[in-house]
This record gives C-alpha cells, structure tokens and sequence, in this order.
C-alpha cells in the first residue's frame, strides 16, 4: 500500500493508494504528523510518496519514519517534463509542486484535450495545458480570503462581515461590496483567461476547477466546468508508477 502526502504550510493532506485507486483524501495540522501518529495511523504502508511546498520540518519526520521502519520514501519535485507533460516555466523547478501535480493529474484525467486549471485555495492560481501535454503558463493572484482582508486593512473606515453570502453581485452594503467584488474579480481572471487561451490559437474544452473555494467558485461561473478536489493526489497516483 502506497501513502501520498500533500504537505502544504500549516496542513497536510493524504490519501493511500492500493490496487492502483486512491482513497479519499484527509487531513491534519502539521504539528500532529509526529513519528508515533505515523506508526499509528499508517501500519502496513510499503511506500510513501511526497509533495511539499515548504515545510521541510514535516518533510524530515516522514523522512526519518520511513527510515526506520524499512519503508520506501520518494519527494516528488517539478520537473521540465514527465509523463508527456512538458512545463511552460523558463525555470521548471519555480513551478510550485502542487501547480505541477495538477498539470500532470489534469492530462490524465482529460488526454488530448486543452484544459483550463483553477486551484482556488489560499492564492488562486490559472494554468493552461494543451492537447499535446504542454503547459503555456499561467497566473497566480491573491485568493479570496486574501483579497478580502488587503482591502480591510488599508481602509480604515470600511467593515465587512465574514458570513456575507457568495455572490458576484452589485453590494449595497459596505460587507458585500468587499466580498462580492473579491468573487467578482477572481470570475473576471477566469474569463480573461478563457480569452488568452483564444488568443494563443487553441480552443478550450475543459476547465477543471480544485482547492477550498473550488466549488463556490464553480458554482459562480456560467462556463461548463468540473471541480476535482483530488487533483493533485490523481497527479501522485500518475507519478507513483514511475518513481515507485
């Protein structure tokens, strides 16, 4: 049985992979994912493979775990190509792991199709990968909650509320304005992001929407979409019959 973690800067999320199919992915605060909750949690692993966008602390314990319990232990890195997925980055490494894991993770699921790819979490970030498995690039912008507080904290005279309902619409009060407008932006940057894809000669056929705020998200868009929220973990599973 194979373990896939996702290890991001105050969370990490994971999921075991037997017989070639995943289970649905968990999650934990960092600060739990000692050597003893591993043994605990995880006994009859043969192998872990891991993605990791900066918390090299984490990264050590699983490490040293593995180590010591005769347990394969692989970290996964961006690359310039693997599994027919090329990188658009001059520099392929800048490319975040969980970026490159979705670009991968989306050309398995939709081959030969050119796809849009929204990671709506803490930052919101657009990639686009064409039929062939090459990656053009994409943006990465502030997330929703982020937008939100920036315009909070340098205005003094403007409040919001953090229940306001999610909307694109017109706000006649102060809260909406700020919440609506944070939807109302992130929406704007899909679309003139469909319209890049136009420009670059290619005709979009999927989106494929993830991350905390994917499904709000997916629900404010006219465009045909679908939300996986185990992108990056289809990413690891298509990794893992290499590295593994």
């Amino acid at each position: 049985m194979i373990l896939l973690f996702d290890i991001g800067n105050t969370r990490a999320k994971y999921c075991t992979m037997d017989e070639g199919k995943i289970s649905c992915p968990e999650a934990i605060i960092n600060q739990q994912l000692t050597s003893h909750y591993l043994s605990e949690c995880f006994a009859g692993i043969t192998s872990v493979i891991i993605a990791s966008v900066s918390n090299e602390d984490i990264t050590h314990v699983i490490r040293a775990w593995c180590k010591s319990n005769n347990i394969r232990y692989r970290r996964v890195l961006s690359e310039k190509k693997k599994n027919n997925v090329t990188s658009g980055y001059k520099e392929p490494k800048q490319l975040g792991i969980d970026r490159w894991l979705a670009l991968i993770g989306a050309a398995e699921i939709y081959p030969n199709k050119n796809v849009l790819i929204i990671d709506a979490g803490t930052a919101t970030t657009i990639d686009f990968i064409t039929n062939e498995g090459r990656h053009q690039g994409g943006w990465i912008l502030a997330g929703i909650k982020t937008l939100i507080s920036s315009v909070l904290a340098e205005t003094t005279k403007v409040e919001a509320n953090s229940m306001e309902e999610e909307s694109v619409k017109f706000g006649i009060t102060s809260s909406e304005n700020v919440h609506n407008a944070a939807w109302a932006s992130t929406i704007g940057a899909v679309h003139i992001a469909i319209s890049q894809v136009k420009i670059l000669g290619y005709e979009l056929e999927e989106i494929i929407i993830t991350g905390g705020n994917g499904k709000v998200l997916s629900s404010l868009l006219s465009q045909h979409n679908r939300v996986i929220e185990d992108l990056v973990f289809r990413g690891l599973q298509a990794l893992s019959l290499i590295h593994i």
